[in-house]
């Protein structure tokens, strides 16, 4: 009399506490280990440099600012300024200010391998599926950070580099 329910997991799932962000109609998230703080955009606290590169000055400090629509390839230009700015932090200590749409909230998630699943994704470190039944693609901060400043180096130690 009752019923008995077995759930099995694989040994592959792991948790993960980050923030639910939205990127060009896209949800994705961020791991809070790698989130320092979110903060509202004041146009005179970024500065250009360069045609396509911007930095952010936050409490005396200067960082680079990525906007995830066009690092992902969801736009092809760059964004005006006027989302939110999540200020992450690397494994190595390097910081930067990432440009999203938007912060729907903070959650728990189970989170799977994408590269296991599927092929390595520059950026993505692994996927969620959400309460609503869509996929969430989870950021790789140290991925992007690295990416970024490979990119943004000057042409010569790029070349040298290889």
């Amino acid at each position: 009399k009752g019923t008995e329910c077995c759930l099995s997991l694989a040994a592959t799932v792991r948790v993960m506490d980050g923030m639910l962000i939205s990127v060009f109609e896209r949800r994705l998230k961020v791991s809070l280990n790698t989130l320092l703080v979110t903060i509202q955009p004041k146009l005179d606290a970024i500065r250009s440099l360069g045609a396509q590169a911007r930095i952010l000055s936050i409490r005396g400090e200067h960082v680079p600012l990525i906007d995830m629509g066009h690092a992902l390839g969801y736009r092809t230009g760059p964004a005006e300024v006027k989302g939110v700015i999540l200020l992450v932090e690397d494994d190595a200590g390097r910081r930067a200010a990432l440009l999203v749409d938007d912060v729907l909230g903070q959650h728990q998630v189970v989170i799977k391998s994408i590269q296991a699943n599927y092929r390595l994704v520059e950026g993505i470190a692994a996927a969620t599926i959400l309460g609503d039944g869509r996929v969430a693609l989870i950021l790789d901060v140290n991925a992007i950070l690295l990416s970024h400043a490979r990119w943004s180096a000057p042409v010569e130690q790029r070349l040298a580099a290889g």
